[in-house]
């Protein structure tokens, strides 16, 4: 199962001190029992909300567990909460693991856009939202290497959209 976040971040001036706080929000939700991965991304393109994180899930019921109550969820932002725009959190369900994206790579998101004309050769893995905002129905999750023959293609269709990696894939550490 994958929770996805994304979100816009309008305040350039607090941006590095922003990122350096998300990566330790990943830590401490990376030790809540059923978080496995995460990995964080920004858009190539404009969109409503240009950064995105991908959190591998074991399941919807760890979202009610104490641990995650008390490590994460809304109320664990704090003062960042009120900084972060276009916020949107989804869980999807049709994969166990998020794909792993190399720094050299790219993800691609198709949002509600199975009808999309990709160029050959994109294998796509299909999702569809079963939980939290439900902002989406279905996703289309793609790594690709060389992001250029979707570039004019996500500039016509706000449905697809590329990002890049701004962190590695971090896994939970072993029990």
């Amino acid at each position: 199962m994958i929770y996805m976040v994304e979100m816009d971040f309008p305040h350039p001036e607090r941006e590095a001190e922003w990122h350096a706080w998300y990566l330790a929000h990943i830590r401490v939700l990376l030790s809540v029992p059923g978080f496995r991965a995460s990995q964080r991304f920004k858009a190539i393109g404009p969109t409503p909300s240009p950064y995105l994180a991908l959190h591998e899930v074991a399941s919807a019921a760890l979202f009610d567990s104490p641990a995650y109550r008390s490590r994460g969820g809304p109320a664990s932002v704090g003062e960042w909460r009120q900084l972060q725009t276009n916020w949107h959190r989804n869980l999807l369900e049709g994969i166990e693991e998020t794909p792993e994206v190399p720094e050299e790579a790219h993800l691609l998101l198709l949002r509600d856009a199975r009808d999309a004309a990709l160029p050959e050769g994109i294998a796509i893995s299909w999702l569809r939202g079963v939980g939290l905002d439900r902002t989406i129905e279905e996703c289309g999750l793609a790594v690709v290497t060389d992001p250029a023959p979707l570039m004019a293609l996500a500039e016509r269709d706000q449905r697809i959209r590329l990002y890049r990696p701004i962190s590695e894939k971090i896994r939970a550490a072993a029990p």
